[in-house]
């Protein structure tokens, strides 16, 4: 049964390195046939290798004289030197054997078989972005404009697993009644460190889409960065808010809740591909409050011609903050896409101005570590915006125990055992 779970990590990583993604509805696909034993090793073995890439090719380059073999090989010998290097529960026999078995042609077979059987001979690198593994140029890029902790912390956060974090519906329930409903189900469950409304899940029972807390609307999945978000939006009942990139709709939901579901919500997105996950959440938690429009954010008032009290622009942007889930996104980037993000960014951000109400919040956020598509697109807007005055974040975010960067622009949120690295803006409208 091992092996074929080997086999299809290595088919789900072979699709990754071709495609540069990795799709989790394959993955959902292959969990759903294995039991709890062989789930835990697949996901072990298919994002420990995505994460130490680097360093495994490393090791794997130490031991050939020509480092340029197939990508069919690399990944195959990327697997077998995961698990003899961080997969202690695995047998040296084992992980050599089996990973020679993924490759066809004899003499790549015994290629695999010498270069494994060598690499725990090999003394670690010292580099920092090969004992963190990531990209050289991605960390150079960090550390000319974070200081040199924070790209530390990036660096070894992005090594370790996020768990799984629900955020409660607060207007059916509470935290401690999902953590009972759920420990009933053979979940176990804690309190969030940083958001008021999350539950970190330390043990999952039954899967969350057959739980009851999510049938029934009693919460969300959604990591506490961004929960944070719309906490910062200083929501009231009774107001109106456009959430200008909505989909799937995580954040829209929370700023329905945080309103006692009092309010007007739009909800725009340019694809209604996407906007029907919105409309799904919001059917799922018996939202009222929120309504769905199909628009443009660069062109947004060519769609809406209305003023709001508070404006989310959660801009696209390269993601390298999710890392920890989704490690291919630091071997996609390029940093000549950061500049091209970065002016899509700000034309959703100078159109959603012109629909905010005087005296009224707009909250900008990214979840990415660029500088062009964070501090650069605040810094240039506000120059050349007479009526705008950023929010300084930090006793705010302190109070969240989050911890992080403050440009003088908006804030980086740093990661921890539940967070990951999200770029928050809050800009008044003055006048």
């Amino acid at each position: 049964m091992r092996t074929n779970v080997r086999l299809l990590a290595y088919r789900l990583l072979r699709k990754c390195e071709k495609e540069k993604f990795l799709d989790r509805e394959d993955v959902d696909s292959v969990l759903s046939v294995l039991n709890d034993k062989d789930r835990r090793f697949l996901k072990e073995l298919v994002w420990g290798v995505m994460r130490k890439e680097e360093l495994l090719d490393w090791y794997i380059n130490q031991l050939l004289r020509n480092p340029d073999i197939p990508p069919a090989v690399r990944v195959a010998l990327r697997m077998g030197v995961y698990q003899l290097l961080f997969m202690d529960g695995v047998p040296d026999y084992a992980a050599v054997s089996e990973t020679v078995k993924l490759i066809k042609n004899e003499n790549f077979r015994k290629l695999v078989n010498a270069v494994l059987r060598r690499v725990k001979s090999v003394p670690p690198p010292n580099d920092l972005h090969l004992v963190y593994s990531h990209p050289k140029w991605i960390v150079d890029y960090w550390n000319s404009f974070l200081p040199e902790e924070a790209v530390l912390r990036i660096m070894e956060w992005n090594q370790k697993p996020l768990p799984t974090v629900l955020r409660v519906n607060s207007l059916v329930t509470t935290r401690d009644e999902v953590i009972e409903i759920l420990s009933k189900e053979g979940t176990e469950a804690i309190y969030g460190k940083h958001s008021p409304f999350s539950v970190v899940i330390k043990k999952l029972g039954v899967p969350l889409n057959d739980s009851k807390v999510i049938t029934e609307g009693l919460a969300t999945v959604q990591g506490e960065s961004s929960q944070i978000v719309p906490l910062l939006m200083d929501l009231e009942p009774n107001m109106k808010v456009l959430d200008t990139c909505s989909a799937p709709g995580g954040k829209t939901t929370f700023i329905a809740e945080l309103m006692k579901d009092k309010g007007e919500i739009l909800a725009t997105d340019v694809s209604m591909e996407r906007l029907q996950l919105v409309e799904k959440h919001v059917k799922r938690l018996k939202l009222s409050s929120v309504k769905i429009k199909l628009a443009d954010a660069e062109r947004l008032i060519e769609f809406i011609q209305d003023e709001f009290d508070r404006i989310l622009v959660d801009a696209p942007c390269s993601s390298l903050g999710t890392a920890r889930n989704h490690p291919e996104v630091l071997r996609r980037a390029k940093k000549e896409e950061f500049k091209e993000l970065s002016e899509k960014q700000f034309r959703i951000l100078s159109q959603s101005w012109k629909l905010l109400k005087k005296g009224g919040i707009l909250l900008y956020s990214t979840c990415t570590i660029t500088k062009e598509e964070n501090t650069e697109v605040i810094k240039i807007f506000v120059e050349q915006t007479p009526d705008v005055d950023v929010i300084d974040l930090r006793e705010r975010l302190k109070d969240y125990r989050v911890e992080g960067v403050w440009d003088g622009f908006g804030f980086l949120m740093l990661p921890d055992e539940t967070l990951t690295s999200f770029y928050v803006s809050v800009l008044k409208k003055t006048g």
